[in-house]
C-alpha cells in the first residue's frame, strides 16, 4: 500500500509534512467514528513518569512515542522512516532520539537530524520529518490529540490545580472494555448499592430519585444526594452511615470530576474524584485517576488512595463483563428505565458528537 512515502536522490525517504494523523491499519474502530474521536484530547501518560527515557503507549491503535527534552514533552508516532522500527527501543542523548536499529536521529520537531550511514556533511531533507502531535501539560498529566485542531479544550478543574487541596493519584490502570463503557459506570449512581456494599455502597438505599441532568458547552451536570454506607475501614471515621452530596460533572467525550461534599464534616469539606479515560482500542482504555480534597489533612495517603482503588476494583471486574464492549449508542439496543435519566444522557451527546451505530457494534 503506498503510504505517501517517496523515495529521493541522496537514499533517504521524504515524508509530506503531516498535519493531523490518519486512521492507522488495521483499526478496531470505523472510519467515522476515529474520525470523531481522532478529534479530542486525551491523557497518555502521568507527567511524573515521562522523562528522557522513551515512553511507549497507544491511543486510537495509534502506537506513540512519548518523552520529555528540555524544551517539553514530545509526542510521536512510534515508527522509525527509516526501516518501520519502534522509536520506544531507541533512547534520547541532546533532546535528539535516537532509533535502535540504525541510529537515525530526530529533533524535537520530529526532523531526521542525522543518518549515521551517509557523510555528514550531506543534506537531509527537511520533509523527513516523523509524524507529531500537539502537547499540553496540565493536572499532572500529558495530554494529546491525534488531529492538528482540537474540537475541545482541556477540562476546567481549578480544584486540581488550588494549594488548598491535597492531590493524590493511581497508576494508570488498563481494563479490557471501552472509554465510554468505564465512563458511563463512573456517571452511573444505581449500582452503588449493589456493587459497592464493601465500600460505601448502602443497600437499604435502592430507590433513585429524579434527577435533573443540566446539558452545558462541553458535556453535563448533575447533582445526586446519597446516604452511603460508611463501614469502619472508611477513611471518614465510623458512623454506619454518611451523606454524600455528589455533584457530576463531565467534559466530553470521556473526562468525568465527581465532587462529593460531606455536610456531616461541616463546612466545605469536599473530595473531588478526576477520572479521565483513554481509548487504547475500541474494547481497551486506560483510566487515569487522581483526588482532590481539602479536609482531614492528616488522613495517610496510602489509605485514602487504598480506599480508592478498592472502589475501583469492585467496578472493574462488572464493567469488563459487559457485552459489547463498546458503549450501544442507540438507545434501543438496550434497556432503560427512570433510573438511567444520567447515561441516556451521556449517550444522546455521544450521538450529537457524531457517534452512530457503528460505534457500538
Amino acid at each position: 500500500m503506498d503510504d505517501g512515502r517517496t523515495a529521493v536522490s541522496d537514499g533517504s525517504v521524504e515524508v509530506p509534512p503531516y498535519h493531523s494523523a490518519v486512521m492507522p491499519e488495521p483499526c478496531t474502530f470505523s472510519p467515522r467514528e476515529w474520525e470523531v474521536l481522532s478529534g479530542f484530547w486525551y491523557p497518555v501518560a502521568w507527567s511524573a513518569d515521562v522523562s528522557d527515557r522513551p515512553v511507549g503507549v497507544t491511543l486510537l491503535d495509534e502506537d506513540l512515542v512519548v518523552y520529555r527534552t528540555s524544551g517539553g514533552v514530545v509526542v510521536a508516532r512510534d515508527l522509525c522512516l527509516h526501516r518501520g522500527s519502534r522509536l520506544t527501543l531507541g533512547w534520547i542523548e541532546g533532546d535528539e532520539l535516537i532509533c535502535c536499529y540504525h541510529g537515525w536521529r530526530y529533533s524535537v520537531d520530529g526532523r531526521c537530524t542525522r543518518i549515521p550511514s551517509q557523510p555528514a556533511d550531506r543534506k537531509i531533507s527537511p520533509r523527513v520529518r516523523l509524524l507529531t502531535f500537539p502537547v499540553l501539560e496540565r493536572y499532572g498529566i500529558v495530554w494529546t490529540c491525534l488531529s492538528a485542531e482540537p474540537k475541545n479544550e482541556l477540562p476546567k478543574w481549578p480544584e486540581a490545580e488550588d494549594p488548598r487541596f491535597r492531590r493524590l493519584g493511581l497508576p494508570a490502570q488498563e481494563w479490557a472494555t471501552s472509554a465510554a463503557r468505564q465512563v458511563e459506570n463512573f456517571l452511573d449512581v444505581s449500582h452503588f448499592s449493589f456493587v459497592h456494599t464493601g465500600t460505601f455502597g448502602n443497600p437499604d438505599r435502592t430507590e433513585i430519585a429524579d434527577v435533573d441532568v443540566e446539558l452545558t458547552p462541553y458535556g453535563l451536570r448533575y447533582e445526586f444526594p446519597y446516604l452511603a454506607g460508611n463501614p469502619a475501614s472508611s477513611p471518614l471515621g465510623s458512623q454506619p452511615n454518611i451523606m454524600r452530596v455528589m455533584n457530576y460533572d463531565l467534559t466530553l467525550p470521556f473526562c468525568a470530576r465527581l465532587a462529593i461534599r460531606y455536610p456531616e464534616k461541616g463546612g466545605d469539606a469536599t473530595h473531588i474524584i478526576f477520572d479521565c479515560a483513554s481509548p487504547v482500542s475500541a474494547k481497551r482504555m486506560r483510566v487515569f485517576f487522581f483526588i482532590a480534597r481539602n479536609f482531614d489533612p492528616h488522613t495517610p495517603s496510602e489509605e485514602l488512595m487504598a480506599w480508592e482503588s478498592k472502589i475501583l476494583s469492585e467496578d472493574q471486574p462488572v464493567v469488563q463483563s459487559q457485552r459489547p464492549e463498546e458503549l450501544p449508542i442507540d438507545l434501543a439496543e438496550e434497556l432503560h428505565v427512570q433510573a438511567d435519566r444520567m447515561t441516556i444522557a451521556y449517550r444522546k451527546e455521544l450521538a450529537k458528537l457524531g457517534l452512530g451505530p457503528a460505534y457500538s457494534r
